[in-house]
């Protein structure tokens, strides 16, 4: 045959299928997505007694047989669960699952109430992400309170080691914390469970296992009838009462909060102004002076005073006077006022010659009355700046009595010396 004839056969064959893909692109695209769609079903699950075909070590695991009953230690662990709750000992449950969320621990409190017990058949296990970590199933027996006949059921765990060397239970992954979401799940491990539930084995045991409790049902009205309508108002009232003490605790917990906040505001405002009576001075009016409710001109006029009025002046805030008007606090213009004295009022310190006699000592921690108005010096000084002014009525508690004629005293948070003769009147 001539070649060159040859190729231009070959190329016109081409050229007619290559016009015919094109033709009919839409229909071959449609088959390449369904052939990837197959592929990925088949490879995304394991045939029986077949293995990982996708490479991923993280999941190989899960493409393995279930071990029955294959270590102790997961066996135990699951058992003595099973055991806690069944009792409602969360205490227990707690050391043995991690963590555990108080509204889940209401729960197993309230639900333990209508169990008997648990029969635990078998512990069926794979491979987790790490060697020494597992996928766990366990097929139980739930025997109620009062009803015959119990109910399979099959429980999924996630079992880690923990830092101890000890299994427990990653609680995240329970049945509890799926339907509530409380915690925050990892994706690796929600990845390679999502891989584990679609496995052919373990939806033939889930099929095996929902078969049998529902000829359960079938057997014993007694069971249906708690399963179907006495557990779902039960739990629906549980879940009504427990958002009702949640609500509660919180409206307490603000409360609380509130009380707090303005007991400390109140002693921040009683400390002020205890603050303000130890700094206090006397002043007098020059003239007639309006009072006024702030220190502003333009505020509300609460009274007026007289020339020639004596007052008790706590602080200066910008162009006025904080003062003492008919016991409440109030404002005068400085201009109005002139400072006569700085101290708002004589004390019994100053009534007293400073030759008194010092008086003997005091034993510490008495506690004494003051008999009247007595300041309370920084220094074994009477000239040095006043701590504060204890009134009469008012307790002060020793510290301790020196030589000098003066005892350390703890007046409130505050603390200072006041002259030993002063206290012994």
């Amino acid at each position: 045959m001539n070649f060159s004839r040859f190729k231009r056969i070959i190329r016109r064959i081409l050229e007619i299928c290559a016009d015919f893909v094109i033709l009919y692109k839409r229909y071959f695209a449609a088959a390449l997505v369904f052939i990837c769609m197959i592929l990925v079903l088949f490879l995304g699950t394991k045939t029986e007694g077949g293995t990982n075909t996708t490479g991923d070590k993280a999941h190989a695991g899960v493409y393995k047989d279930f071990k029955v009953d294959k270590y102790p230690d997961v066996s135990a662990l699951i058992k003595d669960y099973y055991e806690a709750y069944a009792s409602g000992d969360t205490d227990k449950i707690q050391l043995l699952a991690d963590p555990v969320s108080d509204q889940e621990i209401s729960y197993i409190k309230f639900y333990s109430e209508y169990i008997e017990k648990f029969d635990v058949v078998n512990v069926y296990t794979k491979q987790g992400l790490a060697d020494n970590e597992y996928l766990v199933n366990a097929k139980v027996y739930l025997k109620y309170n009062n009803i015959d006949t119990a109910a399979p059921g099959l429980d999924f765990f996630y079992v880690r080691t923990g830092e101890d060397g000890k299994l427990y239970i990653d609680n995240k992954y329970g049945s509890f914390n799926q339907n509530n979401n409380i915690y925050e799940m990892e994706t690796d491990v929600t990845d390679l469970i999502a891989v584990f539930i679609r496995q052919q084995d373990l939806l033939d045991m889930e099929a095996e296992v929902q078969d049998e409790f529902t000829k359960a049902l079938e057997s014993d009205n007694g069971l249906n009838t708690f399963i179907s309508e006495s557990l779902p108002g039960a739990v629906n009232q549980w879940h009504a009462d427990y958002d009702a003490q949640v609500a509660a605790a919180e409206e307490a917990a603000k409360k609380a909060e509130e009380e707090a906040a303005a007991a400390a505001e109140a002693e921040a405002q009683a400390q002020a102004q205890a603050d303000e009576e130890a700094n206090a001075v006397v002043g007098k009016t020059t003239t007639k002076a309006n009072v006024r409710e702030t220190a502003d001109a333009n505020s509300n006029k609460l009274g007026s005073l007289a020339k020639g009025t004596e007052i008790k002046i706590y602080t200066a805030e910008g162009d006025f006077y904080k003062f003492d008007y008919e016991g409440k606090r109030a404002y005068i213009s400085k201009d109005l006022v002139k400072i006569v004295s700085e101290d708002a009022g004589t004390t019994t310190e100053e009534q007293t010659e400073e030759n008194t006699n010092t008086g003997a000592a005091i034993a510490e921690g008495t506690e004494i009355t003051i008999k009247s108005t007595t300041n309370i010096r920084s220094q074994m000084d009477s000239s040095s700046s006043k701590v504060a002014v204890a009134y009469e009525g008012e307790k002060v508690t020793v510290i301790m009595s020196y030589a000098e004629g003066w005892t350390k005293v703890k007046y409130g948070k505050k603390e200072g010396f006041i002259r030993t003769d002063l206290l012994q009147q």
